[in-house]
């Protein structure tokens, strides 16, 4: 690796790498997650029948799912981003978007309870793709480019009014966060900044710069009341991207 390699080349080579998997459906994603998993945990507990699935699940079961989930996870990265991870690492450039460059001992989503009915449930719950996630806000990113002909204003007024319409369509939590929280406006700020090509060397930084022209725009105590993006929201996004 090159000593000067930049954070801004490796967001583009996380880009380009993970591309193609956006157009993998999520319940795609999800079921070779369980596949693997399950056949992990398997080989644990000398066996996954029927009996075993249908009973309820203890937290060491539960446990040994999350293990399983966390070590698919890291070779699923490690298979798609090649040399990326540790070349983040090597030059020391932090976790990367979601995590993704970060040391599997530095990603910790807590070793997890049983409180579903059945350790099938609970198995199908909890090995759910670990990085549906962050290819959610590249698919949507992708649909955005694609529908956009990759116009900047354009693509980022429909991605966020997207966001908008699927969250309000969800109706979660609220007002425990910023309604910006919940549209992942930074996560899809930054990805849409790599997408399109547009000159910023770190991505992160214009997620967050728009997210607080979210903040600033945005009356005081205002959540998820009105009909769609506050006010002055996507002028001062541009405005914060500089476009």
């Amino acid at each position: 690796m090159p000593e000067n390699t930049t954070v801004r080349e490796l967001w583009d080579r996380t880009h380009r790498a993970l591309l193609p998997w956006t157009r993998v459906p999520a319940d795609e994603l999800h079921a070779r997650s369980l596949e693997a998993v399950t056949a992990a945990v398997t080989v644990q507990w000398g066996g996954c029948d029927d009996a075993l699935l249908d009973a309820p699940a203890t937290d060491a079961q539960v446990h040994a799912i999350v293990a399983a989930r966390t070590a698919y996870g890291f070779g699923w990265r490690d298979a798609v981003l090649g040399d990326v991870a540790a070349d983040a690492r090597a030059a020391g450039l932090g976790s990367g978007p979601g995590g993704l460059w970060a040391p599997a001992g530095q990603r910790h989503h807590g070793r997890g309870r049983a409180h579903r009915p059945t350790l099938r449930q609970d198995l199908e719950f909890v090995a759910r793709h670990p990085w549906a996630t962050e290819l959610e806000h590249l698919r949507a990113v992708r649909c955005a480019v694609e529908a956009s002909s990759a116009d900047p204003r354009a693509t980022l007024t429909s991605l966020y009014r997207t966001a908008w319409t699927d969250r309000a369509t969800e109706r979660r939590g609220w007002d425990d966060a910023d309604w910006s929280q919940y549209l992942y406006v930074a996560e899809l700020t930054a990805w849409a900044v790599v997408a399109l090509g547009l000159p910023v060397e770190h991505p992160a930084d214009a997620g967050t710069a728009v997210e607080d022209a979210a903040d600033a725009v945005s009356p005081h105590n205002w959540t998820w009341t009105g009909t769609g993006l506050p006010e002055g929201f996507l002028d001062a996004a541009f405005e914060a991207l500089g476009l």
